[in-house]
This record gives structure tokens, C-alpha cells and sequence, in this order.
């Protein structure tokens, strides 16, 4: 038996040898080997007989069939989890298909890189192609007022957009229906929603700039961790807190469109907050027509922007009629797209309360105080206001908001200097830019630099509201606060001051650029593997 048994070790270590030879020369054989390799099993095979021979093959036999056992059942554990992730990423999740929560490893869940430690973004690009004119089925078209009187004109449309207590009960509802729709997918998720305009009167630029912000907050470890079902676990949690606020966004756009019912209208990952734009369908019940909303994952901007025109309209109600009277104009005459490098809806509400501040003082002081000295808006700053100092608004007669809002376009066409200057409602004062907050250069086409608007956030003071800003948009800001300034000196109506702008009629730029001046957020490539063309909201810009 011994000599059995010596033997099958023999046989089986020259098979095994056999068998890691092999693997090791799959690309190429080397012929003196093989043949060494068959005289060596010859020679330890000879002394056997044939019993001893039988069973050392049946042997190495079994062992072959037990191996191959062994890697089938492991190939079987492994690819179970892609195949559902494969299913979930396509947007195919069933109902009864809730993301199971990962097991306990013993392990903490890494954090997520911040944004102050991500890689520098590049500046934005220049938009290749000047706006213009497309053929419209329904053209916009002015406001009209029952009376010709300027301050008679500025309370109706005042009384048309400002939001009631109807808007906040859909907004409420919509972010409701959108926590349902996600919560399959992100069971942690918390989605708030707020209106800053009436909702029914979605004139001039309503969809490029929504009056309804929606958004989920999550927890960006958990949120990690939940989209490792739809890439590479560890690559989710090397992501930079942007590239995990986009991750985030396409997942859940890809779920409110297919289960949700929502309608995709466009995209915009370029800014310093990521946003998709989507209908909400009139089939909803909530309004007679389709409702714009913009939805995004973390955003901290739709928040601070309530805040303030919350507690500016409490200490004084003519400060949050001239914000909505001011994002109004801009709107309609298109200077309030974010996504066209333009000022967003929340910069225009700086402007207003800075100009409140430091520029149209009544008799008694200013309107507002430094928003350091905001009872709400300080706590969102992590500051308690200054006991010590006390803010009350002016007594009297005050000036009516027809005329805070030509001292405010006259404000900022004449005496503001927007090279020198920032906008810094912080402190309420006219100064220079503080050393935190970062200038953003533009470059003109002849090579020459200008410096673009400085305007801080008071909730983070080293960031510039402008750096999204181009050198287009900087001559459309001026050329409209020009504009607007002469069309008050002239005592022009409110209808003419806002006229919704249009650009150029250029029919040869039309047919000459085709399709390439659209938004690049907006292009829909084709899938390399099946053909069909992608989601725009699935669509990775070049440069994230």
C-alpha cells in the first residue's frame, strides 16, 4: 500500500504539473518541455501494473470533477449582483426590487472627498454660437395692464406673481409624489420643495427658469452606498462630492421619468449646483397646465434663496416685492438663465437686498440691515446675530416700490462700479472685494481681461456668484440695466420696460449652425454597445 500510495502522489503531482505547465503556456509551447514532460510521467507509470494505473487515474479523475464543481458554484455567487445591477441601472428596477442595504464588514463606511478637496473645475466656456431667433408656434408676448399709471402697473403685476398659499400646497404635494417615486431607490431620502412665484402665471423664459425648486437630500455616505448598485462600489466612494451630486441626479431622473411620470426638459451640470429641469405633467391634477420644476441632490442655494425672501418680506414687505419685481424683468428680459452664463434667480436677490442696503436708504437709514444681523438667515450662517446691536425699519411715509425699482436699475447702470466694488449683503456696505472671495477674469476675443461682477454669498463668503458668467452675458447685463434705466427716465410703461427679449433674427446663423447651437447639456449621443440613442440626463459633459 505503500508503494500505491507513493505512486499516486507521484502521478498526482506530475498531472498537477501537467496542468500549471499548461496554464503558464497557453500562448506559446515550448516542444523540449512537453516532450521532457512526457518521458517523466513514462517513467514513473512503467513499474506500475495495471490495478496500480486504474486507480491513480480514477483519482486524478475525481479530483478534476471536484475542482470544476468548486469554480462553477463560485462564478454563479458573483455574477448574481451584476445582473441586478445591470437590471437597476437600465431603469428596469421592479417594485418588489428594493436596494438591500450592504452588510455590516466591520469597516467604517469611508467618507466622501469634500468639494473644498476636489480637483479644480475649469472655467466655464464661452458659448460657441450667438443666440438666435427660433420660429416659434407660440410666441411670447408682452404683459398687459388694465391701467396706464406706473405704480398702478407695478401692483397688478405684483398681485399676479406673487406666491399664495395654493402654490405652497402643490409644491408640497410635488414633493410627496417625487419622495414616493424615490424612496424604492433611496429609502433615506428627503425631498423639500419651495415656490417663488405663482405658479398658474409662467410667462416669459417659465421653463428655462423655473418658479419651483425640488430637492432630495441625502446623507453622501449613504447616497454612496446606494448608487454602488449602479457602478463599481469603490469608484462611488472615491467620488468627489460633485460627481456624486451628478451620479445622484441621472438616477434619480432616470427613475421620476419611468416610474415617476415626469417629463425630461433639459439639463445643466456645469454650474456650481448640478440641475435637471422636469414637467410635471397637467395629468397630475395640480394644475390646469404643465408646472416647471427644478430638481437637484444636496443644493443648498433653493434654500438660502427662501430664507432670505422669507425674512426679508418680515422685516419689510417692499423688500420682497422688489425681489420678485426684479427677477421678473430679468427674467423676461433673459439675463436670469444660470444655465446660459447668465446671473441665477438667487444672485438677482442679492442685488436687490445689497441695493436695499446700501443704495436706496430712506430719510430714516436703510431698509434692511447686514444679513449678519438676520435672525434666520445668521443660524444658516452658524453665527447668532449681534445683541448688542439693534435694527429697527423707518418710520414714515416710504418710498413706493415703483420708485425702489428705478433707483435700483439707476443704482447699478450709473453709480455702482462693478470693476472696484462687490455685492456683499454680509456687511451691507460698499467695499471692495474681500481677500476670501475668488475673481473670476474673463478673457475677450482680442486677448484683453476684464474682471466679472464680484458678488459673495453670504452663506459662504469665498465663493463668487459670477463665475458662471461670460463675456456675453456681462455686455447683455449692462446693456440691460442701460436699457431699463432710459426706459425709466422716459417714464415708458411697465409693458414696454418688459417686453420679452428675443435675440437677432440671423436666418443665415440658423442654417449654417444647424443643430450646434444647442446646449451641450441637451445633446442625446447614441450608445456604443445597443445604438439606441441615451437620456440627456444621462449624457456625461467632456469636462466634469
Amino acid at each position: 500500500m505503500s508503494v500505491l500510495a507513493s505512486t499516486q502522489a507521484a502521478i498526482t503531482n506530475a498531472v498537477s504539473s501537467a496542468v500549471s505547465l499548461t496554464k503558464m503556456t497557453q500562448s506559446q509551447t515550448n516542444l523540449s518541455h512537453v516532450g521532457l514532460l512526457i518521458a517523466a510521467v513514462a517513467c514513473a507509470v512503467m513499474p506500475l501494473d495495471i490495478s496500480q494505473l486504474a486507480f491513480a487515474v480514477a483519482g486524478a479523475l475525481a479530483f478534476s470533477f471536484l475542482q470544476s464543481l468548486q469554480a462553477k458554484s463560485k462564478r454563479a455567487v458573483a455574477s448574481a449582483r451584476p445582473l441586478c445591477a445591470t437590471s437597476c441601472s437600465v431603469g428596469n428596477r421592479t417594485q418588489g426590487c428594493v436596494p438591500a442595504r450592504r452588510p455590516p464588514t466591520g469597516k467604517s463606511i469611508p467618507t466622501v472627498t469634500s468639494k473644498a478637496y476636489a480637483a479644480p473645475r475649469p472655467a466655464p466656456r464661452a458659448p460657441s454660437q450667438p443666440d438666435v431667433r427660433k420660429p416659434s408656434t407660440v410666441p411670447i408676448l408682452a404683459p398687459t395692464f388694465a391701467s396706464s399709471e406706473w405704480d398702478v402697473q407695478i401692483s397688478e403685476l405684483l398681485t399676479q406673481i406673487m406666491p399664495t398659499q395654493a402654490d405652497d400646497i402643490i409644491v408640497g404635494k410635488l414633493a410627496s409624489r417625487v419622495r414616493q417615486a424615490l424612496r424604492p431607490l433611496i429609502p433615506e431620502v428627503d425631498v423639500v420643495g419651495f415656490a417663488s412665484g405663482d405658479l398658474s402665471r409662467n410667462k416669459a423664459f417659465g421653463v428655462a427658469v423655473p418658479e419651483v425648486d425640488i430637492i432630495a437630500n441625502v446623507n453622501p455616505s449613504v447616497l454612496a452606498e446606494r448608487l454602488g448598485g449602479r457602478m463599481n462600489y469603490t469608484n462611488a466612494m472615491k467620488l468627489d462630492s460633485r460627481k456624486l451630486q451628478k451620479s445622484a441626479i441621472r438616477a434619480c431622473c432616470d427613475r421620476l421619468v419611468s416610474v415617476g411620470g415626469f417629463k425630461f426638459r433639459r439639463s445643466a451640470f456645469r454650474g456650481d449646483e448640478p440641475k435637471v429641469t422636469l414637467l410635471v405633467p397637467a395629468s397630475f391634477g395640480l394644475s390646469n397646465d404643465s408646472i416647471p420644476i427644478d430638481f437637484s441632490v444636496n443644493a443648498v442655494s433653493p434654500l438660502h434663496n427662501a430664507a432670505l425672501l422669507t425674512e426679508c418680506g418680515q422685516m419689510e414687505p417692499r423688500a420682497r416685492e422688489l425681489i420678485l419685481l426684479v427677477k421678473r424683468w430679468a427674467k423676461d428680459r433673459g439675463i436670469c438663465h444660470a444655465a446660459k452664463g447668465h446671473l441665477s434667480p438667487y444672485s438677482w436677490a442679492l442685488l436687490s437686498i445689497f441695493f436695499l442696503q446700501a443704495g436706496g436708504a430712506d430719510e430714516n437709514g436703510p431698509l434692511l440691515p447686514p444679513v449678519a444681523d438676520f435672525k434666520m438667515a445668521s443660524g444658516l450662517m452658524g453665527k447668532k446675530p449681534d445683541e448688542k446691536t439693534t435694527w429697527s425699519p423707518p418710520t414714515g411715509a416710504g418710498k413706493p416700490i415703483g420708485t425702489l425699482f428705478k433707483e435700483f436699475v439707476h443704482f447699478y447702470a450709473r453709480e455702482f462700479d462693478w470693476r472696484k466694488e462687490a455685492i456683499c449683503v454680509r456687511t451691507g456696505h460698499r467695499q471692495a472685494p474681500d481677500l476670501p472671495l475668488s475673481l473670476h477674469i474673463l478673457v475677450n476675443s482680442d486677448g484683453t481681461t476684464q474682471v466679472a461682477p464680484s458678488i459673495e454669498d453670504p452663506f459662504d463668503t469665498t465663493k463668487n456668484m459670477s463665475s458662471g458668467m461670460n463675456v456675453a452675458s456681462l455686455v447683455r447685463l449692462h446693456e440691460e440695466l442701460t436699457r431699463a434705466e432710459q426706459m425709466c427716465s422716459s417714464k415708458a410703461s411697465l409693458a414696454e420696460l418688459l417686453e420679452p427679449w428675443a435675440p437677432p433674427d440671423l436666418e443665415s446663423s440658423e442654417h449654417n449652425s444647424g443643430d450646434n447651437d444647442k446646449d451641450h447639456d441637451e445633446v442625446s449621443p447614441k450608445n456604443l454597445k445597443t445604438g439606441a440613442a441615451l437620456p440627456p440626463w444621462r449624457v456625461r459633459p467632456s469636462a466634469e
